[in-house]
């Protein structure tokens, strides 16, 4: 049997920032958590392959962050970030992209429609971005399992 998470719950357990209600005291309270909260700049890039992958090239260094949405301040400080040398695969990246580049996402064309779909946009290759999410490491590959996505720039030149 498969269980299925909303990307919300899934993060917030990830990242240790369930409510303090629903917590158990599994590890103590000083431990850092498994999957920390990052927030990166960098360039969007989609690389062929079946599927196709999203990456952050070009990018700054992954910083930590706190939970939430990327808010304003972030933003425009990101505005004045260089870019660097590190490359994150993104995941989760689907919220993020256009209605029509969501439906072509899994299965997604099954149980919604362009009209429809819950998706901001921000995230098309070419773009200067700030990314927040969860900095995961899978063998050797660091990823980002995004949270928020922001464009800071139409082009990253």
């Amino acid at each position: 049997m498969k269980v299925y998470l909303p990307a919300a719950t899934l993060a917030m357990a990830l990242a240790g920032v369930w409510p303090a209600s629903a917590q158990r005291q599994s590890r103590p309270p000083s431990d850092p958590p498994k999957a920390p909260i990052v927030q990166a700049l960098g360039c969007a890039e989609q690389r062929a392959g079946s599927p196709a992958t999203w990456w952050l090239a070009r990018a700054s260094n992954a910083d930590t962050a706190t939970p939430g949405p990327l808010n304003v301040g972030q933003v425009e400080k990101a505005k004045g970030v260089a870019l660097g040398t590190n490359t994150f695969r993104l995941i989760g990246e689907a919220d993020f992209l256009s209605p029509e580049e969501l439906l072509k996402s899994g299965e997604r064309s099954k149980f919604t429609a362009a009209d429809t779909a819950n998706a901001s946009g921000q995230l098309r290759a070419g773009r200067k971005v700030l990314v927040k999410g969860l900095l995961v490491d899978v063998a050797g590959e660091p990823r980002i399992n995004l949270m928020s996505v922001v464009s800071v720039g139409e082009t990253c030149g």
